[in-house]
């Protein structure tokens, strides 16, 4: 399928050759600020700024915390003719690093809002990156691997612990005076992820639930009691209805398209789910980890480590579990004595 339409040229080159694109206002008073992200899969984040008719800067997912990045922060505010202490509020659509890293520095600096989806502050105040201690177990991961995944989540829970001053819900309007921005709540990525709608602006900022580049991966914000395809699945369906507003996503390039994005989006994760129970069929009473191993991944089974083996893990189970087929999986748990590993199927 080809590329979602760009409406932004020099955007989409940069974006494709895996450049940092240059900031840009391309609303009155709306810029693009790309941050530099230098430790992951993808090269920035775009972070957004929005000003409002009193004098007040609202910036949309300020990105990781990094000197480089605070610097481009104040630059871009200078351009526009505002400095960091006009900032107002800082919005994230989720926790992760990339999107929430800036927010306690520019909170700080200025005395900013910070906004989050109160599923969101939820699972910080749970420390969201920890994991049961016998996740290994339960996925089959051997041994020789499973500190690589434990340090993921050690990591992961080590980055966030932002407190919000507001937390909002499904429906609910950013107070931006001059400016109609409305929440929907969108989880899958993170639970608690939310899109922000600028009707006015004919602007929908979809954070990491829609991608023009990438299939953002699922249940990444902590575990759940609700299913993040089945979630996600029905979140894409929301979306979608605001195919007539330009998109502004977290990463890549602004772009027209977004219903067909998200059908091609939920095209890839049927298509995972309908691999994952061809193995399913195929094997009897696999572990994750076997199941995984034998689904295609676009950087190859052997390519994935840490984050990206955690993820694919992760998701793994996730269509296990939104196929109703978690009865088909053994585990791999310590001998009750003698010591090294047995397969139990329950």
């Amino acid at each position: 399928m080809t590329d979602p339409r760009p409406t932004n040229p020099a955007e989409y080159e940069a974006a494709k050759k895996r450049v940092t694109p240059q900031p840009a206002e391309f609303r009155p008073g709306v810029w693009s600020v790309p941050l530099p992200l230098r430790e992951a899969l993808v090269p920035y984040t775009l972070c957004y700024l929005l000003l409002d008719n009193q004098g007040g800067v609202h910036l949309i997912d300020p990105g990781a915390d990094s000197v480089e990045n605070w610097k481009i922060v104040n630059e871009v505010l200078q351009q526009a003719g505002r400095s960091m202490t006009d900032v107002a509020s800082v919005v994230v659509t989720h926790l992760h690093f990339d999107h929430i890293g800036m927010a306690d520095r520019i909170r700080e600096a200025s005395g900013a809002r910070v906004v989050m989806h109160r599923f969101e502050q939820e699972a910080i105040d749970r420390g969201y990156g920890t994991v049961s201690p016998n996740r290994a177990d339960l996925w089959g991961v051997p041994s020789q691997r499973r500190e690589e995944l434990l340090s993921v989540a050690r990591e992961r829970a080590s980055r966030v612990h932002t407190q919000a001053d507001e937390l909002v819900v499904d429906g609910d309007r950013l107070v931006i005076p001059s400016r109609d921005v409305q929440v929907v709540w969108t989880p899958g990525h993170t639970y608690g992820h939310i899109c922000l709608v600028s009707a006015d602006d004919n602007l929908v900022f979809t954070g990491d639930h829609v991608l023009p580049m990438l299939y953002p991966g699922l249940g990444l914000g902590g575990s759940t009691q609700d299913n993040p395809i089945a979630d996600y699945l029905a979140a894409l369906g929301r979306i979608s209805t605001f195919d007539a507003l330009e998109t502004c996503p977290g990463h890549g390039y602004r772009f027209r398209g977004l219903a067909d994005r998200c059908e091609a989006t939920a095209a890839h994760h049927r298509r995972r789910t309908a691999d994952v129970a061809a193995v399913l069929d195929r094997l009897s009473f696999p572990t994750v980890w076997e199941v995984a191993a034998a689904v295609t991944w676009s950087a190859g089974w052997d390519g994935l480590h840490g984050y990206a083996l955690d993820s694919a893990l992760s998701q793994t189970a996730m269509h296990v579990e939104f196929l109703g087929r978690n009865n088909e999986l053994a585990l791999i748990r310590p001998r009750e004595s003698g010591g090294g590993l047995q397969r139990v199927v329950e």
